[in-house]
C-alpha cells in the first residue's frame, strides 16, 4: 500500500539522517551545505508523511481491495457495509487522521503567531527604551551585560548593549555587527523557526529536536563565515570570549549563540573548503533525499502501467 511505503520512507530518513549529518566533518566545513541537507531531510519526512495521510483520504490507483486500502475500508464502513460497529470504526479512523493533521497545523499556526508577536513586542520595547546610533546603524540599550543580537522581522533591529560597547574594541565590535547583519541578510530566523515549529508540532519525533539544534548551530557558523570575509576572524573570536557572560532574549539571534567554543575554534583554525566535486556529490544526494517521497508516490501511481508493459 502506498501509505505504508511512504511511511517507511519517512521513518527511514528520520532514523538515518541524524547519524549521517550530526558531527560530520563536511557539515562543519560547509555550513550552508549542512543547512541545505537538514532542510532536504525535513522536506522529505514531512512530504512523505503528508502524502501518506493524503493517500488514506483520496483513493490511489489499485486501492480497491479492502485488505490493501484503508480508504476503501473506511468508505464502506461509513456507508454501513459492515454494520453499526464498522460505521463507528470507519468514522473514528477518518476522524483520527483529520484530528492529528488538524492538531499539527494548529500548533504550527499558534507557535508562528506567538513568535511573531513576541518579536514585535520586543522590537517596540527596544525602540522605546533604546537609542538609535546613526554611526553604527544599531539600537543601543542601556545594560551592563555585554550582548549583541538581532531581533528579526520585516523591520529588524540589531541591538547592542552599553556593556558590549564598553568592553569591545572597535574592530571586535565591527566583526560582531557584521555577524548580526549576516543573520538579517540571510533570513536565518526563518531557518531556525522552521525546525522549531516542526518540533512543537511533533514533539515526540526525535528528528525534529535534533534538526532544530543543528540548524541553530549552523546558522551561527554561516554568519561567522560571512563576517570573516570583511573582518579578521580573530576579532570575532575575541568578542565571543569577551561577551560570554552576556545574554539575549528568547527568539533573538545573539552573537554568542550556538556552540561558542566550537565557533571560536573554527574561526581561529578555519577548515579547508570542500572540493567542487564533493560539493556536487553532496548536493545530488540532497536532491535525491528530498525527492524520495515524490518518487515513491510517482512509482505507485505508474505501477499498473509498468506492470502491464512488463507483462507484454
Amino acid at each position: 500500500m502506498i501509505a505504508g511505503l511512504l511511511l517507511a520512507v519517512a521513518a527511514a530518513v528520520a532514523l538515518l539522517a541524524p547519524r549521517v549529518l550530526v558531527n560530520r566533518s563536511w557539515v562543519y566545513r560547509a555550513p550552508v551545505l549542512g543547512l541545505t541537507a537538514w532542510y532536504a531531510v525535513l522536506f522529505s519526512v514531512t512530504v512523505a508523511a503528508g502524502l501518506a495521510a493524503l493517500s488514506l483520504v483520496i483513493p490511489w490507483p489499485r486501492t480497491v481491495d479492502v485488505l490493501c486500502s484503508l480508504w476503501t475500508w473506511c468508505a464502506d464502513a461509513l456507508r454501513g457495509t459492515y454494520g453499526l460497529a464498522g460505521h463507528v470504526a470507519g468514522a473514528a479512523a477518518a476522524g483520527l487522521v483529520l484530528l492529528l493533521a488538524g492538531r499539527a497545523a494548529l500548533v504550527v499556526v499558534r507557535a508562528s503567531r506567538s513568535l511573531a508577536a513576541g518579536r514585535a513586542r520586543h522590537r517596540a520595547a527596544v525602540a522605546l527604551v533604546g537609542t538609535h546610533s546613526p554611526a553604527l546603524g544599531v539600537t543601543v540599550l542601556e545594560h551592563t551585560g555585554p550582548a549583541a543580537y538581532l531581533v528579526p522581522g520585516r523591520q529588524h533591529r540589531i541591538v547592542v548593549t552599553t556593556g558590549a560597547l564598553e568592553l569591545l574594541s572597535p574592530n571586535e565590535l565591527a566583526a560582531v555587527l557584521a555577524h548580526e547583519r549576516a543573520h538579517a541578510a540571510g533570513h536565518h530566523h526563518l531557518l531556525r523557526d522552521g525546525g522549531r515549529l516542526l518540533e512543537r508540532a511533533c514533539p515526540r519525533v526525535p528528528l525534529f529536536a535534533v534538526a532544530r539544534r543543528e540548524i541553530g548551530r549552523l546558522v551561527e557558523m554561516h554568519a561567522d563565515q560571512v563576517a570573516a570575509t570583511r573582518h579578521a576572524p580573530v576579532d570575532l573570536a575575541r568578542a565571543l570570549v569577551a561577551m560570554a557572560t552576556g545574554s539575549a532574549p528568547a527568539g533573538a539571534l545573539a552573537a554568542t549563540g550556538g556552540d561558542a567554543v566550537e565557533r571560536v575554534h573554527r574561526m581561529l583554525r578555519p577548515p579547508a573548503p570542500l572540493h567542487r566535486s564533493v560539493r556536487a556529490g553532496l548536493l545530488a544526494a540532497m536532491v535525491l533525499v528530498a525527492m524520495l517521497p515524490l518518487g515513491a508516490a510517482a512509482l505507485a501511481w505508474a505501477e499498473p502501467a509498468l506492470v502491464s508493459c512488463l507483462l507484454l
